[in-house]
């Protein structure tokens, strides 16, 4: 395995030969030992590792999938706070326009920033609490937009996904329609400090150094003064910016806070930006899949984020995440509009592929939890996720 970072400063660690600061490769069982001397766990790089890529394998493994889902679901109780009140399909296209609203409104305060002015925060507010009213409405509607987006890094495809995943597990928790919008004002705007930063830095290709690591850091702070410089600018979305990058186990910062310290919302904001960053692609690395991020998350229960947090968020999230391209039994390629809580295995979906390969001029949404109503039909399901690229598709083309 090469090691590439640690759960912990560099500096506070006493490695010695063969291990480097900027990286080492370990290749025996004594310096795994050593190793766990001094770290809980570590990242790796699998693809200057020998043989590490086989643990991050794309292929779907249904069995797998499956059973974190009903692990995480044995102590939480299927309930709705908020029911559904529209289709996906009513909700897209207003959902659309919210979205363009709330690209506009954020540039338009990264530019403000960047001119030294003062940002509008009614106009934050005001897109942030139309982006809520639409996840109470229907959440798959804005979900599923924000997915077939280029996943990028850019600072808007970054937010927006970030506040709009944060209200989603808002919304399935059942927090209070106040908190939703605290919550999505301080997600929008929770890594504004990037702005600030060098964009070569935010760029970079190789690995980071340590004082390259540090430095991204300080965009915390950054985003703190930022976000207090608005007007009107609530403590509670202060606090949420403030404590996004805290860690259950005290491993986070700036200010290392741990366990009951880190507001619910806080906690929140972070579990979503951490699964958000993992799903994305960074110039050093491609996204990973949604269920290795969730694989993750779940692996470190209680030790990043709250276990009870984390096992909602995946059930929230499920085994198909709304915008995820998948292949039927029937050799179709459809995106999922939509999940089923009680049958995780079947959502939703619209086909967009028929199964010689070639282009549908009518897309067809199949609910797969209800195919008992055509018992003459062999019933379709889900054999595995698919790349879009694969198959030519570019996935906004279909819904813009």
């Amino acid at each position: 395995m090469y090691v590439v970072e640690l759960d912990r400063p560099w500096e506070s660690v006493p490695f010695e030969e063969p291990f480097d600061l900027q990286g080492f490769t370990i290749t025996t069982v004594d310096e795994i030992a050593r190793l766990q001397e001094l770290c809980r766990y570590v990242y790796i790089d699998p693809e200057l590792g020998v043989g590490a890529a086989k643990y991050l394998s794309e292929e779907l493994n249904l069995t797998d999938l499956d059973s974190l889902v009903k692990k995480t679901a044995d102590a939480i109780p299927l309930q709705d706070f908020y029911p559904e009140q529209v289709t996906v399909e009513e909700e897209l296209n207003q959902a659309q326009e919210i979205l363009q609203d709330s690209r506009a409104v954020y540039d338009k305060v990264v530019q403000d920033i960047q001119a030294g002015n003062i940002a509008d925060t009614k106009a934050v507010k005001k897109v942030v609490n139309s982006l809520v009213e639409s996840v109470l409405r229907n959440p798959a509607a804005t979900a599923w937009l924000v997915r077939l987006k280029h996943r990028d890094e850019t600072s808007y495809s970054h937010a927006i996904s970030v506040c709009v995943m944060a209200l989603t597990l808002g919304r399935f928790l059942g927090l209070p329609k106040n908190d939703l919008e605290t919550l999505g004002v301080a997600a929008l705007l929770q890594d504004l400090g990037k702005v600030k930063l060098p964009t070569e830095l935010l760029s970079k290709v190789g690995e980071l150094t340590r004082q390259e690591r540090e430095m991204i850091k300080k965009h915390v702070d950054i985003s703190v003064l930022l976000v207090n410089s608005m007007n009107d600018v609530p403590k509670e979305v202060v606090d949420v910016v403030a404590s996004h990058h805290e860690r259950f186990d005290g491993s986070g910062y700036p200010r290392k806070f741990s366990r009951s310290q880190i507001d619910t919302l806080a906690a929140i904001a972070g579990l979503v930006d951490s699964y958000e960053a993992m799903t994305a692609d960074r110039p050093y690395r491609k996204a990973k899949t949604s269920f290795q991020a969730l694989m993750e998350l779940y692996e470190e229960r209680d030790k990043i984020f709250p276990g009870g947090l984390v096992e909602q968020f995946i059930q929230c999230i499920g085994i198909f995440p709304v915008g995820s391209f998948v292949e039927l039994n029937s050799g179709e390629i459809g995106v999922v509009v939509s999940r089923n809580r009680v049958q995780q295995l079947k959502p939703r979906v619209m086909v967009l592929i028929d199964p010689q390969r070639e282009r549908m001029p009518q897309p067809q949404a199949i609910d797969l939890a209800a195919q008992y109503l055509l018992p003459a039909k062999t019933p379709r399901i889900i054999t595995k996720i698919v790349d879009p690229e694969k198959y030519d598709l570019d996935p906004s083309q279909f819904f813009f």
